[in-house]
């Protein structure tokens, strides 16, 4: 994300830099510990909902119902639960047979939802408010005690409103602000009226006697403006995959819910097309210019990687609002205008959305609908897991259907085999805004200093690493081992860096083994950062093990 990079600065490690007080030596050291090995298949679950004809849930359904093709290849499910929840308990599954994968849940998954709002325009006091207590009525009949939901915006870069929180009154609070926000032209709007100022000068000069003959439109600064929004798109792009990944470390089920002002699949339509006589001439000149689909499918790819549905809804479908100077120079209808770009903000956001397992609404009548919609897929769903090689780093192709029934089944279409080394850093970034549930590694880090540096802040932070907690094997001096270090930061105002990697490879002489059993290592690293009160989050990950601990720095508070 932008204005963060990480420098580490490892210390080098050998038994003189253990930093406690150290038990007497005995006088034969054990033979030091041996590590083993063995080849295991990770578990790929999919999170699947199944409606029939009229939208509404199927329940009943056992493992033997669906049928999963894996890379175009049928695989078998061998964990299998229905999750019917009211209020956060999980109700009683249809009875598997004895030969079925059991289908009812010992525990109901932890729901994380994210909000993500665009910059907002809705001038309509009743659009505006149809649209918040519709999102509040959400977040308060769906989600009960133990789920998550962080709320995010947007403003040319990504900003956090609030973090992950099942405070109903903090959501409240946050959504108020929003809303009241939303009432306020953004900059796009700004840029309308600049184009429509820009152009009614050109036009008031061909009317002048003096300058009869002096060409001159908009064009240009349309084309740059419409260039600064594929731009934009792209920053927006980054924001989403970052999220996907903070929420990919996190367990349960995973949604984010795209409240978009500007998504397109071309960025820029709406200024490329303001005196065009010919829309289509405009998006096949435009179209490779402008075209986001490379964006799009990124996105996809990093929800699909991290287990995320995304939704997506377009509040305003310029609805009552003027957004383009139609018939200015001859230029098409309104109606012509306000259909091609609505078909241009829907026709991304279902791209991304039908390949999540999510769905799309358009208008604020619309808003209930989808809300409706989200509501129901959180309280009823399946969950169908099955054996993959873990770490292969590619995308596979997955489809699910129910057999012999004319059902609609929703999931994602694609899966990322991720290496540990890639969980790990979505572990780091998750770990910014809750802890790590799997955290093994009782590790501790404190801030030890900070100083400016051109217009930056330099943190200096200090990891503590029991030795005792890490793989140690034989070596031709004693043993050894080695773990690397994830680093990641987010500033007050919520952008955050992308997650920094540093291996460390240590060795203990055998006579010191007992030692530093009992000790740690200290290992320092310089954070830089715009903020010098962002929060920094530190995995550490024992490549010997694949086990990992976190911890996490909050420099305003020490």
């Amino acid at each position: 994300m932008n204005g963060f990079r990480a420098s580490l600065t490892p210390l080098l490690f050998s038994a003189a830099v253990l930093n406690v007080a150290l038990p007497a030596a005995q006088a034969a050291p054990p033979t030091p510990p041996r590590a083993t090995a063995s080849v295991e298949l990770s578990l790929t679950n999919l999170d699947v909902v199944v409606t029939d004809a009229k939208g509404n849930p199927v329940h009943g359904l056992v493992a033997a119902d669906f049928e999963v093709l894996h890379d175009g290849r049928p695989v078998e499910v061998t964990n299998f639960s229905e999750f019917r929840l009211e209020g956060g308990t999980a109700l009683e599954a249809a009875s598997p047979t004895a030969t079925e994968p059991s289908a009812a849940p010992a525990k109901p998954p932890r729901r994380r939802v994210v909000l993500f709002f665009d910059r907002l325009y809705l001038p309509e006091p009743g659009i505006r408010k149809n649209l918040f207590d519709s999102v509040r009525s959400l977040v308060a009949e769906t989600l009960d005690d133990g789920d998550d939901v962080m709320i995010v915006t947007w403003e040319r870069s990504i900003r956090t409103v609030l973090p992950f929180t099942d405070d109903p009154g903090a959501l409240r609070r946050a959504l108020g602000r929003i809303e009241e926000r939303c009432a306020r032209p953004g900059r796009e709007e700004t840029d309308y009226i600049n184009l429509d100022q820009e152009q009614a000068w050109f036009e008031s000069l061909k009317e002048d006697p003096r300058f009869e003959g002096i060409p001159g439109d908009s064009e240009l600064t349309a084309e740059l403006t419409a260039r600064q929004s594929y731009f934009e798109m792209q920053a927006k792009t980054a924001a989403l995959q970052g999220l996907a990944a903070t929420l990919g470390g996190a367990d349960g089920r995973k949604v984010l819910v795209l409240v978009s002002h500007r998504y397109s699949r071309y960025p820029g339509l709406e200024f490329l097309i303001r005196s065009a006589t010919d829309i289509e001439q405009i998006l096949a000149s435009k179209r490779k210019l402008q075209d986001a689909r490379k964006l799009l499918d990124a996105v996809s790819n990093a929800a699909n990687a991290n287990g995320v549905t995304l939704y997506g809804l377009f509040p305003d479908a310029f609805e009552g609002l003027d957004v383009v100077s139609a018939g200015r120079s001859g230029g098409p209808p309104q109606g012509i205008v306000k259909d091609t770009l609505l078909q241009n903000e829907i026709e991304a956001l279902d791209i991304v959305a039908s390949a999540t397992g999510g769905v799309v609404l358009a208008g604020g009548g619309n808003v209930g609908r989808l809300v409706e919609r989200v509501s129901r897929d959180l309280q009823s769903w399946y969950s169908l897991g099955y054996p993959t090689r873990p770490g292969t780093g590619r995308a596979a192709s997955v489809s699910v259907r129910v057999k012999g029934r004319d059902l609609t089944v929703r999931t994602r279409r694609a899966i990322v085999e991720k290496s540990v080394e890639e969980q790990m850093s979505d572990r780091v970034l998750a770990h910014l805004f809750q802890p790590d549930e799997r955290s093994r590694i009782p590790i501790s880090a404190s801030l030890v200093g900070s100083r400016p540096e051109k217009g930056k802040n330099v943190l200096r932070v200090e990891v503590q690493i029991p030795i005792g907690s890490l793989a140690l094997l034989p070596t031709a001096k004693g043993v050894g081992g080695a773990f690397s270090v994830f680093v990641a930061a987010v500033a007050p105002e919520g952008d955050f860096s992308t997650v920094n990697r540093l291996n460390q490879p240590f060795e203990i002489p055998e006579t010191e083994l007992e030692k530093a059993k009992a000790g740690h290592y200290t290992y320092e690293l310089d954070v830089v950062t715009k903020s010098p009160e962002a929060r920094i989050a530190i995995g550490i990950w024992d490549e010997k093990t694949n086990e990992a601990g976190f911890a996490l720095v909050t420099p305003s508070r020490t």
